[in-house]
């Protein structure tokens, strides 16, 4: 009897220590290690698009919830960078897209566990993408290449005639053909010219025509990612340029270093451990199926402008920046996954309760917005 008081008082305890929200300031150390921390998150959880970049934090809430430990709404400005989400390469390395090539720009209301052995974990994100408005870059930039559907006769083209240019130069022991297109975009002057940038898989053997190749691996996702622009008339284009960043080549047999065009691809660092998904109630990239859960990451096309362009002010450094508070990747899973009811009655199993609307209250203190991270024109 004595056990069971003492386990509905300590609940009520932490129910009544758990119920108040508060802001902290955008530039406090532990808010901006969290920020960084929770972009490399959405950054490995995602499977198609471009990785972000922190720019700046614009709010953050607090639920503190007692031996649960604490729950952060932060509310991140991010940029697209030129790296797709399955590059080996840190975002801090990944260069931001400038306005000339239409500049997308997104907000992500993103959720974090912070636990008081000092482990921070992902519990939600929701990014909204924002391209720069096609008038402004007009204006502008009357030269600049204007975005393309990815799906349209041109884009299709140039992944084509690029990808061939890359298989008839390469010294790869394998076929390529194109898995997806991510981005395409064309301009009309000085020189006529379409941009194209797309995934890609392997042939499962050499085949004797490129539109007779059949993915080998089908449904297991993208093996490289390749980045071409085509000159001239697509019938006879006076020049062609490509290069691929292959993202495994351990496991795919092959080696990089192959690559045709005037860039080389860089050699990317060691691929962060990204954990399996696990079965909860999330929103996250892997193993979903059209339609069971809401795709985290949309894109608007309002008429209004983001912020530009584009070198960043933060140093190379990450999370081991010195703070008060200890915050660390967990060791196995960066992602939230409730806690069971143990067995024994004397172990009470407290889980953080989470707010069903994210918290959008204005800030009080003067440091929020914070400062941007990249320069803007």
């Amino acid at each position: 009897m004595e056990r069971t008081f003492w386990f509905f008082a300590t609940v009520y305890m932490w129910s009544v220590m758990g119920t108040h929200v508060s802001h902290v300031p955008c530039d406090d150390k532990s808010v901006m290690k969290l920020a960084r921390l929770a972009v490399n998150y959405i950054n490995e959880d995602r499977q198609e698009g471009y990785k972000f970049a922190l720019n700046r934090v614009f709010n953050v809430h607090v639920h503190p919830q007692g031996p649960a430990g604490k729950v952060y709404y932060l509310d991140l400005d991010v940029l697209e960078t030129k790296c797709h989400v399955l590059s080996r390469k840190s975002w801090k390395r990944c260069d931001i897209r400038p306005f000339m090539e239409t500049q997308i720009t997104g907000n992500c209301n993103t959720t974090i566990l912070h636990t008081p052995d000092g482990f921070s974990y992902l519990y939600s994100y929701d990014c909204t993408l924002v391209p720069a408005p096609t008038e402004k870059l007009q204006k502008t930039c009357p030269d600049c290449p204007l975005l393309l559907p990815v799906d349209s006769d041109r884009a299709v083209s140039s992944a084509k005639i690029t990808l061939r240019s890359y298989n008839g130069q390469s010294t790869l022991p394998v076929q390529l053909t194109v898995a997806a297109i991510t981005r395409a975009s064309h301009q009309v002057s000085p020189v006529a010219a379409s941009f194209v940038e797309f995934t890609v898989q392997e042939c499962s053997e050499p085949p004797l025509d490129e539109a007779l190749c059949v993915p080998a691996d089908a449904g297991k996702g993208a093996i490289g990612f390749c980045v071409g622009a085509v000159f001239g008339a697509e019938a006879t284009p006076t020049d062609v340029k490509v290069s691929c960043e292959i993202f495994h080549p351990q496991h795919s047999g092959i080696s990089v270093g192959s690559d045709t065009g005037t860039q080389k691809p860089e050699k990317p660092s060691s691929l962060p451990y990204v954990p399996p998904a696990l079965d909860r109630p999330r929103t996250a990239f892997h193993d979903i199926s059209p339609g069971r859960l809401p795709d985290p990451v949309h894109q608007l096309f309002p008429d209004r402008a983001g912020p530009k362009s584009s070198e960043s002010s933060e140093s190379s450094s990450s999370e081991e920046v010195a703070g008060l508070e200890r915050i660390a990747r967990p060791p196995l899973n960066f992602r939230y996954e409730p806690s069971r009811q143990r067995r024994e009655a004397s172990v009470v199993t407290i889980n953080p309760t989470f707010l069903a609307v994210f918290p959008s209250t204005p800030s009080p203190f003067r440091s929020c917005p914070g400062a941007s991270r990249y320069t803007t024109v």
